[in-house]
């Protein structure tokens, strides 16, 4: 295949986050169909909170988790409840950070990356208010209109978008580990060279 990625709803996105122990990349799946339609409801009103209330896609990509909760205790005092233990721990379920390991690059589910210190605090919270933005921009909007909101992630966040798998996104990777490196905190990995996004229209 050659050429330059294009996009749709099936597509995979990716994005490297810089951490306090260095540069991981994030590999996230869009919900299914079916995911989308039983949490249609939640997903369209906090994405429309994002342009009724003037933010763009610049600023909804750093806060779309909060307005999805937002929106959900707008609904009533169990809705926020629900969606996180349905539609958060899907879009969770569908993301995964890749990390440099002593051998290479090793893959650990989100909740995995948090738990391990993989991603801190503040770097998780930027990771689900970004996911949850794609997550909603690709389920809501139509492809021209989605080249709006991706343009976005490929701007500020260098985001890329991808029909691979996570497994084969890793091996995509540049190799660089740690030679003579004692300590428990892995080198700085090189960052992959991957074309510009471009958009199916």
């Amino acid at each position: 295949m050659t050429g330059r990625p294009t996009l749709n709803r099936k597509l995979n996105i990716t994005f490297p986050i810089e951490t306090e122990t260095g540069t991981v990349h994030v590999h996230s799946t869009p919900i299914s169909r079916a995911v989308f339609a039983d949490n249609f409801l939640i997903i369209a009103r906090a994405f429309s909170a994002i342009y009724a209330n003037s933010l763009g896609p610049a600023v909804g990509l750093r806060v779309a988790k909060l307005l999805l909760e937002h929106e959900a205790n707008a609904m009533g005092d169990d809705v926020w409840a629900q969606v996180r233990a349905s539609l958060m721990v899907e879009i969770q379920r569908l993301t995964n950070v890749v990390v440099l390991g002593r051998n290479g690059w090793d893959t650990l589910p989100f909740n995995e990356a948090v738990k391990r210190g993989a991603l801190d605090p503040d770097s998780a919270e930027d990771v689900e208010n970004a996911i949850v933005f794609f997550t909603c921009a690709s389920a809501i909007h139509l492809p021209n209109e989605l080249k709006v909101s991706l343009e976005a992630l490929r701007t500020l966040l260098a985001a890329q978008t991808t029909s691979s798998n996570v497994t084969e996104f890793a091996r995509s990777l540049p190799m660089s580990t740690p030679e003579g490196n004692t300590g428990e905190t892995p080198a700085r990995p090189v960052q992959p060279t991957s074309p510009p996004l471009s958009i199916a229209v």
